[in-house]
Parts: structure tokens; sequence; C-alpha cells
């Protein structure tokens, strides 16, 4: 359930429609502390529910098994009682509460505490002085100390106390563990400063477009741990784009230094969950060995894994088997052709001396396979193992099966099942099924349609310039795998029992595809993501 209402948290401040742009007034950034490590600020938060609330996205949702349990739990009853009785209390009706103590703009500031897991909270939200009063009279609020002669009142609940504070515009509101509210207060009154007025947080946030509705701001974001943002862009009322970007001083792109990226191009459209990615062997060994160096049996390190990836390509140097690949790698979930497994597949694009290589490889893993079914007959349950060569198209196969191991777990599905290794003109290809791979190999050919055509033919759109990653989500397309794949595993039974408590399916169905990318530049690393739900 913990994971349901996460889903649920997460589209309502992404899947809401119309987007509003900022205005020139309060600024929340200014009202936060300099030492905050995070912020994330809404923009009319009553007006995001209301859109969701007449979304396509929401009335998909309220029809999953989950919703419909929880409106009819004893918890959402009670929880709908106390509500009524807090208004009851405020003297508002519910749209009017919303609209006056959310219909501006309002923020979660996150403080350091000792403990980057557990930082300190303190909700903001923009108010007048008169309501305010209002709410803090409502909820039983009495003043219990002064801080800049601004009143603090606390709240007792059953299990917890809550402390509030209004100054510069907006009401406070937090669970004291220290002095967060005091904090927030120096600044409100002019006392302290202002994250708004650092640099660093001008430099992660000033970058990205106007016109959003939620902003988020961490202080040390992966995987530089420096200052980022993200920005949520909802369009209509079924999708949602952000932009996100990572600063620092001048950093290190090596390993992940863009290019243009073909894999889209060569995945089948059959992909339900794919990533191509910049691949540069030779950067990423020379990270490993700068990091293995720094141990005190480092080189002895650095020698053994030399030996181990030599061991994979028999007869190259390191030098020749990092040269042979690169600068471009992809993978991808598949469907199965007709009924069949479901399968990974994943490319790693060839240099021009990169095909003796990847042959090497491939007849490596074939005769470490062969040698291991041999070894396997002897004991008291043989492990039959079946090694056997194709050709489809130009590429050469290497395919190694145990139907007779798998049938006991995965049923007829066992016979789909087999570890394909294929040289074609321009990738190495490594599979779980030979259908996938082989479709694979077709579509790099030009033979088939593309992940980066069905894309397209959905209006969205895939990078033809330089970056270092892009990938894509088809939940509602993959649902039915998750589902398959959990049944083969664990059972029907069981299944079933975990279908009605998660509803993963349900809520997969609901998002049709999210698209990402990202791209590395020496003092930023910025991206985009696209949300895509029912229509």
């Amino acid at each position: 359930m913990r994971h349901t209402q996460l889903f649920v948290m997460t589209a309502i401040l992404a899947l809401a429609a119309t987007a509003a742009r900022a205005d020139d007034g309060l600024q929340m950034a200014d009202l936060v502390p300099a030492q905050a490590v995070g912020l994330v600020e809404i923009e009319d938060a009553a007006g995001l529910r209301q859109d969701l609330l007449e979304s396509p996205f929401w009335n998909a949702l309220q029809k999953t098994e989950a919703a419909r349990q929880w409106n009819a739990s004893q918890r959402y009853a009670e929880s709908q009682q106390r509500l009524e009785e807090f208004l009851g209390r405020l003297e508002m009706k519910k749209e009017e509460a919303l609209r006056t103590y959310l219909g501006g703009k309002c923020a979660l500031v996150l403080l350091p505490s000792g403990d980057p897991k557990k930082p300190y909270g303190v909700f903001l939200t923009e108010a007048t002085n008169s309501n305010a009063e209002r709410l803090i009279k409502a909820v039983g609020g009495l003043e219990v100390d002064r801080h800049h002669d601004v009143a603090i009142w606390e709240v007792q609940k059953e299990k917890h106390v809550d402390r509030m504070a209004f100054a510069g515009g907006v009401l406070m509101l937090t669970r004291p563990r220290a002095d967060e509210l005091q904090q927030v207060i120096d600044v409100a009154v002019g006392s302290g400063a202002a994250l708004g007025n650092e640099g660093h947080f001008a430099k992660a946030v000033d970058g990205l477009p106007g016109g959003w509705r939620v902003r988020a701001y961490a202080a040390k974001t992966p995987p530089r741990k420096s200052p980022g943002a993200v920005a949520l862009y909802p369009q209509g009322d079924d999708r949602v784009h952000a932009e996100w970007r990572i600063v620092s001083g001048a950093g290190e792109v090596g390993p992940n230094r863009p290019v243009p990226l073909h894999g889209p191009a060569c995945l089948p459209d059959s992909a339900v969950a794919a990533v191509a990615t910049c691949f540069h062997p030779e950067a990423i060994w020379e990270k490993v060995q700068a990091k293995l160096a720094d141990r005190a049996d480092g080189e002895e390190r650095i020698r053994k894994a030399k030996m181990f990836v030599r061991g994979w390509f028999p007869g190259h140097p390191m030098e020749g088997i990092l040269a042979g690949f690169g600068p471009e790698a992809a993978g991808a979930l598949v469907k199965g052709e007709d009924g069949g497994a479901p399968g990974l597949v994943g490319m790693a694009r060839l240099t021009a001396t990169g095909r003796p290589v990847a042959h090497a490889f491939k007849d490596g893993l074939a005769a470490k396979a062969m040698i291991f079914g041999a070894l396997g007959r002897k004991g008291e349950k043989p492990v039959v193992i079946n090694v056997r060569e194709e050709t489809h198209g130009n590429a050469s196969m290497v395919i190694i099966e145990a139907p007779e191991v798998l049938t006991k777990i995965l049923g007829d599905w066992a016979n789909d099942i087999g570890l394909t290794v294929a040289v074609a003109d321009d990738w190495l290809i490594v599979g779980t099924t030979p259908s996938g791979v082989k479709r694979t190999i077709d579509t790099a050919a030009g033979n088939g349609a593309s992940l980066a055509d069905a894309m397209k033919a959905a209006g969205e759109r895939v990078p033809t310039e330089p970056v270092t990653r892009w990938g894509v989500l088809r939940p509602a397309e993959g649902a039915d795998i998750v589902l398959s794949w959990a049944e083969k595993l664990l059972g029907r039974q069981r299944v079933e029992q975990a279908e009605r408590l998660t509803n993963v399916a349900e809520l997969m169905d609901l998002v049709k595809r999210v698209l990402w990318q990202r791209t590395d530049e020496p003092e930023v690393i910025h991206g985009t993501a696209d949300m895509q739900a029912v229509e």
C-alpha cells in the first residue's frame, strides 16, 4: 500500500493540468535559510489538485482495486470525519479552505539535522495574517514562545506536537525536533541569510524555463554531490514535462561524454523498457584503474582485473579489447513472440577493430558452456546444456540452452529461453531469448520497425543531437510481462494474492510511457523527462 500511496502522491504533483508561470511576488526561496539542504515549491497546489481531479488519469485511478479498497476502508472514513470536524471549526467549506490556504505559493523546506537521511522539515504556505490566525485557532493552537517577537503556537496531537508561526506573509508548520522553525523565522524577519540570495541556488534554478508548477532544489545531488534542481510543467490533463540541472565547477565528463545514439533505431518496437547510453570503455577503464590505484594492494587488484577481462576475450590484449567497443551501448526488455517468453537484450557498438574481439567473446562463451555442460552431466542430477550455432541475416550466433532445468521453474517458457550471443555488422548483441536477439538483428539491419519509429509515431521526440543517455518506459505495455513473470516464478495463487495487495498491473496501465534523456557537460548535467498518462 505504501508504494500505491507514493505513486498517487507523485501523480498529484506531476499529472495536473494547465501550467501557470510563477509571478514576481512572494518568492519562497527568499524565506528559506541559506543552509537548507532542499526546497520543494508548488504554485497553486489547490489548482493542481482540481486539475488532477478533472483529469482522465484520476478517473482511471478511481477505478483501480487499490482505490476502491481505500475508499471503502475504515481509515478513509475516519480521515473524512476528522476533515469535516476541522472544517467545521474553521467555518469554511472544503474548496474554500483549499483555495485560502493552498491557492497561493507553498513550499517544503529541508534543513540539515546531522543525519542526511532525516533532515528537519518546515512547511510554508502563503496566507494573510487573519487567515493564519483563523487556522491556528481552529486547530487549537496555544502560544508557547516568541522569537523575534513572532508568536510560536503549539498544537498537541495524540502522538506528537506541531508548532506553527506566521511571518513574512507565510504560515509555517513543523513537527519540531530542534530549532528549525526559529531558523525560518530568522530569515522571514530579515535576521538570517536567505537561500534565494545564494549563488549556488541561482545557478541551479536559473537555467530552468519559467512556467513551472512544481520545482525542487537539492544542495547535494548525485553524481557530483553538487546543487541541482528539477521543475515540472504539466501539459494538458494527461501529460507532464520535466527539466532538470545539476551544476558544479569544472567536472570530468570522461566516461559520460555525449554521443549521437543509434540504439533507439536498432532496438525493436516490441521493447517495453529501454536505455541507450554512451559507452567509452577506455575512459571507464582509466577511472577504474585510478580508483584501484588508491588502495594499498592496488597494483595487484589491477593485474587481476586485467586477467579477468582478458579471460572473456581469449587471444586479445587489454588494449585491443577496450578499443573494440564504443562509443555506445543499449539494452531493452522486449515482448515475447506469439505469447512466448519476454527477453532482455543488450547491445554494444563495435569499432572498426571490434568484430574479431566480439567473435572471441562469442566463441569463448560457447566453449565455457560446453565444458560446464560436460561436467554437469556427470553428477547425480545431471544438468543438460545444449550449445548450438546459427546464422541470422549477416549475423553469426551462439545459443546456449538448458530447457530441462528451466522447465521446472518457467514451464513452457523454458523452450523460448536461451542465452544468445550474436555478432552483427555493427553490434555485439547478447540476449536471453533467441527470438529477441533475432528481432534486434533484423531491426539493426533496417528490416523491422524500431523503438525510435514507435516513439515518433506516438508524437515523442527521439534525440538526434549528442546525449549521454536516453531511455523509455512503457508501463501499460509491460504490465502483462510483470504479472506473467511473477506467475511463473511464484505460482498463480501467490500472484493473485500479490495482485490484490499491490495492484501492480492496474497502476502500470495508467501510464503509457515515460521518456528521459541526460547530457553531461563539464559544468552542468542537464536533462528532460516526459510522462504520458492515460488519455
